[in-house]
Order: structure tokens, then sequence, then C-alpha cells
């Protein structure tokens, strides 16, 4: 087949036409997830754009995997229905767009008709012959003038004319060889191509059109498929029971033994199955002026395309919903966001949610800002519940306590949920995902707000399900999170516990070691002391390795702590590495009356060490760093003792300071980790003390620490 190249280029970025009520009508089934494929596959078998649309996504690369998606029901098992859920939205978008921004009324119902009636006649011819696949002559027949919605999206602006205009095919198709040099069946034939699949389907739709005295040397699908074409624009015109036949009826009474009485029944049942279904979706079928050919008419213009309309925005507001959603941390957050979408879409301000427990079918209500506390003490019953509320999740289907006939009694809960929403009355939307139940959204209503929401139930229930579907998903993200986090959290557990048996060794030995040593040295000696305080902190090593493999974190034990012994111990062993060795000057100035206070040593030496290291790191050859200590230190009636560090370094920047406590990034401080003050701050927390730091660019910096003690006998105060 030669398809001219500009033809090709511009169907192949063609628009296909879908039908706006087949496409409302397949979105409403889909929601639910559990939906059988047969049942979609139906659906989307009555309109040659949407099938069309689906076998090219199926048979694509990316989900055929080398295997070929001929029939609709394998079609939309290969899709999903969340991936055909997902395509059949971006079509009403883009019907939706498509509408708004020019003329889009092709009148497809004439295209539509005769292909479902073609289509009907096609199975129905297969099951007469014995053909082996029916379903595969219906897709056929269906799609046999596919050409023409090709052109249509394609070239809309000059081939909508021909369409509405020109009433016989045969006078369409000259035209199409006039503008295109090619013809619709051509072009169809070309895209199921595309498809590459084993079946004589693109010969049915390339031959539908052929000669009669050609198509006699064809397969039988395109047999089945042309005179079923033949069968459906002869009706109109033709006398199937005179003994003056068309020369094409003719042919198609010699190929398959038909009886002139049968071809007449099987054109009438399949007449009267499309018939039923443009009643069901809302046409209704009107004689042309011009040729008497039966079409297809919406009784309201436009009012398809308006339902487009409003369900494009209500998927645009709820896809601004979803991507919100991840950012908000709790499911009060959520509920919020949702009650207020309510009030703007709908214009009901009271509004009430009630979700399934997981456990037990039964409906209770979250507690959240905006909804009655009452109601939380509420259980209401799903299995045997006579509330309209529980009639709401097990039906699937809104209720209300207006309606002049409820499904259901009144029930006292009823009664006291409109109550609690200070309403006349309740109306119960269902949340549903897929097969499940969520919950329910109770709005309380007005008898005027009663009549006017009527015309809005099936937007309500659309709103409602796609909340239970973002609810749902955040709920199934948090506890992805939390079993991931909580996998890390055992991983690093028992790694740790593995750091823990393995660094107990070292430290045992370099323990033993040093006892050794002290045992050498001579009674008296300095070096003595020394190692008693290298002993010490090698034990405060590891009582902090030994934290890391407790799987919960254990209050430090609290025990009488000597201030001024433990600083001029830890200055003893780190004075000179951290200060004289750096030409920094060294001062100490601690309380001679200090008593003792009651914390924990490792915890206030890790607070020191940290605070000395930072300061170390600061300061230059020449600066001062003074360490004091005081007693009688009172605040907010407690007593507490001081610890004060002061320096003469450079002092730190008001963006340091206004996260002083808080890990810092790593760009910030190359080589640090940025934890160390945080560390500080949560140990002095933990000793239930308190640390505050002054400074100033210039002029150093100082860090105040108060730590609790009680006093005995009289105490003297003194200002901070």
């Amino acid at each position: 087949m030669q398809i001219p190249e500009s033809i090709r280029n511009s169907v192949e970025a063609a628009r296909l036409p879908c039908l706006p009520q087949v496409l409302l009508r397949f979105l409403d089934v889909v929601e639910d997830d559990q939906v059988p494929s047969a049942e979609l596959a139906t659906l989307v078998g009555q309109d040659p754009g949407l099938s069309a649309r689906f076998l090219a996504a199926a048979n694509s690369p990316a989900l055929r995997r080398d295997r070929q998606v001929a029939s609709l029901a394998d079609c939309i098992t290969t899709l999903g229905t969340r991936l055909a859920r997902t395509m059949a939205q971006c079509l009403l978008i883009e019907s939706g767009f498509a509408g708004a921004g020019r003329e889009t009324d092709h009148d497809l119902g004439r295209i539509w008709t005769h292909a479902l009636r073609v289509a009907e006649l096609s199975r129905a011819l297969a099951i007469r012959t014995n053909y082996g696949d029916s379903e595969e002559a219906y897709l056929a027949g269906l799609l046999h003038d596919i050409g023409q919605l090709l052109l249509l999206g394609g070239d809309a602006e000059h081939y909508r004319d021909w369409v509405q205009n020109i009433g016989l095919e045969a006078k369409l198709r000259d035209i199409e060889e006039l503008l295109y040099h090619t013809d619709h069946a051509a072009i169809g034939a070309w895209l199921v191509d595309q498809w590459q699949l084993s079946s004589f389907l693109s010969d049915a739709i390339l031959f539908h059109h052929k000669h009669h005295d050609e198509i006699v040397d064809a397969d039988p699908l395109s047999k089945i498929v042309w005179s079923c074409h033949v069968i459906d624009t002869s009706r109109e015109h033709l006398d199937i029971s005179s003994n003056q036949q068309a020369p094409e009826l003719s042919t198609v009474i010699s190929m398959f033994g038909l009886e002139p009485a049968e071809i007449t029944r099987l054109g009438q049942e399949a007449s009267e199955k499309v018939a039923l279904l443009t009643h069901h979706l809302g046409f209704s079928e009107v004689a042309r002026e011009d040729s008497g050919e039966q079409r297809a008419r919406r009784p309201e213009q436009g009012a398809h395309q308006l339902e487009v309309e409003v369900r494009v925005r209500d998927l645009a507001i709820m896809q601004s919903l979803q991507r919100n959603l991840p950012e908000l941390s709790r499911e009060e957050e959520i509920l919020l966001v949702m009650r207020e979408s309510a009030r703007i879409l709908f214009g009901i301000g009271r509004l009430a949610f009630f979700f399934m427990e997981p456990t037990r079918p039964v409906l209770s209500a979250p507690a959240f800002t905006g909804q009655p506390e009452l109601l939380r003490q509420l259980e209401i019953r799903v299995d045997g519940g006579r509330s309209l509320a529980a009639a709401a999740v097990r039906d699937k289907s809104p209720r209300s306590t207006l309606q002049k006939e409820p499904a259901a009694p009144l029930s006292l809960l009823d009664v006291q949920i409109a109550r609690a929403l200070e309403s006349e009355g309740v109306l119960y939307i269902p949340m549903c995902v897929g097969g499940g139940q969520t919950g329910v959204m109770a709005y309380g209503i007005t008898p005027s707000q009663h009549a006017r929401l009527q015309k809005q139930l099936a937007r309500m229930t659309r709103f409602a399900n796609q909340a239970a579907t973002s609810i749902e998903s955040w709920r199934a993200q948090r506890a992805k999170e939390e079993m991931i986090a909580a996998s890390v959290s055992n991983r690093f557990h028992q790694h740790a516990r593995k750091v823990v048996h393995e660094a107990g060794n070292p430290l045992s030995i370099i323990k033993t070691y040093l006892a050794i040593l002290s045992q050498k040295l001579p009674v008296g000696d300095a070096g003595g002391e020394e190692l008693a305080i290298l002993g010490e902190e090698v034990d405060r090593v590891g009582h902090i390795l030994s934290r890391l493999g407790e799987l919960s974190e254990t209050p430090p034990a609290t025990e009488s702590v000597d201030i001024n012994g433990m600083i001029n111990g830890m200055l003893a062993l780190y004075g000179e590495t951290l200060f004289s060795s750096r030409g920094i000057v060294l001062e100490q100035q601690l309380s001679p009356s200090l008593l003792p206070v009651a914390g924990n040593r490792d915890s206030i030496k890790q607070v020191l060490l940290n605070l000395w290291t930072n300061a170390a790191d600061a300061l230059a050859s020449g600066d001062h760093f003074v360490v004091s200590t005081a007693d009688n230190v009172i605040l907010n009636g407690r007593f507490y003792v001081e610890i004060a560090l002061r320096d003469s370094g450079p002092g730190l920047p008001p963006e340091v300071m206004q996260r002083l406590f808080q890990p810092l990034d790593d760009r910030q401080r190359p080589g640090h980790s940025g934890l160390g003050l945080s560390i500080v701050a949560s140990l002095v927390e933990g000793l239930n003390g308190l640390i505050k730091c002054q400074s100033e660019v210039g002029t150093g910096t100082s860090f105040i620490i108060l730590l609790p003690r009680q006093m005995e006998g009289k105490a003297l105060s003194r200002n901070l």
C-alpha cells in the first residue's frame, strides 16, 4: 500500500476520536480495580476509536513482549486496569481540551452506528458459517472504517465537512482519492499493520470496498467483513427478498449459502442491538432528509461534551491533591485538604468522615480539627447495621436521610450524626477503592441543598472514590516507609552488635595493659593518676559502644559526680593535646566549694569534650580559653552548678547562632559531621540541665552549662 508521506505523517500524529459516552462509561466502570477484564473489553468494544487506541498500546514493544494481542480481552489483560484507566483519563482530557479549543462535533454517530452494526453482523455471520474466531470477526467489523476516524483526527479541517455532507461511502471514497490519493480502507489497514498481527484483520479492512468479483478469492475473514458491510449499507436502499438483487448481495448469498430471509433477519437483529445501545447511551436515530439513511444524533447538543469538561476539571483538582499529598505528614492534614476541596466543589461546609476499622466491620470517626468530637463516640456496624451510612457502604451507593423513600429506615445513629453536624439531614457518599470499602463521607445538608445535589451525586461519588484512593495510597506509602525504617533499624542494630563485640576485645586488652603499666609505676607517681584517667576513658568508650547494640534507648545511670575533679582529670589527659601544643592559653577558675551533682559522668564528660574540641579547632595561637565553675546558682527556684567555657576567639556569625544546636550541613563545615553541638544539647537535656551560648564576631564565645543538684542548708544565689 502506498500511503502518501504527508497523510501518513498526519495520521501518525492523529487524535483518534472516541465517543464521549463510551469513554465516560468506561471510566465509571474501571474505577473498580477488581472489575472483570471481560466486562471492560465489552465496553471498549462499543467504540472503534477506543478499541484502536487500546490495541495499539497493547501491541507496543514495551507491552507486547514477543506475543501478539489480537483480541480486546487480551488487550485489557495486557494493559491492566490501572494503565487502561490512565489511558482513558488522558483520552478524556484530550477530548476536553479539543472541545474547548476547536470545533470537534464531527457527527461521529453515522460512522459509529455503522461500525457497530457491521461488527454485530460479522460476529453473527462468523458463528453461522463456523468461522473459527467470532470475536476476531467482531473486531474486524468494528475497525473496518477506522481509517475515517484517522482522517478526522489527522485532517479534521478538510475531512469533517465531507463526512457530514456525503451520505454514501462510495462518493466519500472518490473524494478521498482526489484529496489524498488513497482511501480510508488503505489507511485503516496501514494502522493495523503496525500491530504486526498474524491475522487477516488488516486485509479485511483493506478489502471491504473491493469489487464483488474480486472478494470471492479472498480469505474467510475478509469475505465476512465485506459481506456485512454490504448487508448494512444495502438495508435501506434494496429489497433483499426481491428477485432483482444487486450483484453484491448475490455474491453474499452465493459465498455463504444464505437465504435472503436469513440475511434480512441477521441485519434486523444487529440493528436492534445497536439501537438498544444508542438509546442507553443517550443517542436517537433519525433519518437523513437527503438520502433517507439512518444516523445517530444527540438529543441535547453538547450535553456529553459538558460532562467531559466537568470530569476533566475534577481530574485536574484530584491530580493537584494527589501531587501534594506525599508532602503531608499526618492523615489529619489530608482530611482537612479533602474537606476544604469538597466545600469548594459542592458548596457544603458541614462534612464528617467515617472510616472502616482494619480488624472489624465497623465505621468510626477519626479525630481532626473541625470534626465534631461527639462523633468519635459512635460506632456504625456495617454488617447488619440499620444506619443509612452502613447501607451506603454496603451498596456502594449514596444515601440520604432526606430521601422520600430511603433504602433503609432511619436509625437513631443517623439522627445523632445529623444533630452533631447541626443539620436537618445527612447525605452519605461511600468511599471505595477498587472492590474495597474505605469509609463514608457524611455531608450535613438542608432540604434545598439535598435537591440541588441530586444532579451532582455521580460527581460527588467520583470525588469520594478519588479521596479514598489518595488516603489509601498515603497509608500504604507510610506503612512502606515504616517497614523500611524498621528493617534499616534492625540491620543497624545487628551490625552494631557485631561492632560492639569486635571492639570489646581490643578495649579489654588496652584496659588490661593500662593496669599492668600502673602496677609497674612507683607508689605515688603522678603517672598512675593519668593511667587511671585513661582507664576511665576506655570504660566510657566501651559504654558508648554498648549503647549502640541496645534496641531501645535506656536512660544513663545517675551517680554522684565531682565536677572539679572530673575537669582536672580531663585536662590532665587532653589539655596538652587540645590547648598547650597549639599555643592556646588555658586558664582554670574552679570554685573550691563546689559540691557534687547527681548525673551521669560519661554524659558530662562527652559534653565538655565536644565543646573543648570545637574551641581548640576555632582558636589560634595566643588565644585564651577559660574553664570555670560556680556553685549556689538559683534559676526558677531550683539549685544548679555552673560550668562556664569562655574563649577570646573569632566568635560565631549570626547565621550559625540561629541553628547552633541543630545538625549542620557537611558542606558548611568540611571535615566535620556537624552533629557535635546537637549531641551536646541532647545530653544536657538528658541531664535535666540547661545550656546557653553568647557570641559575637571578633569578641569570642562563651557557653554556660547549668546542672541541677540538691543543696543542703542555706544557699546563696547569684545572677546569670
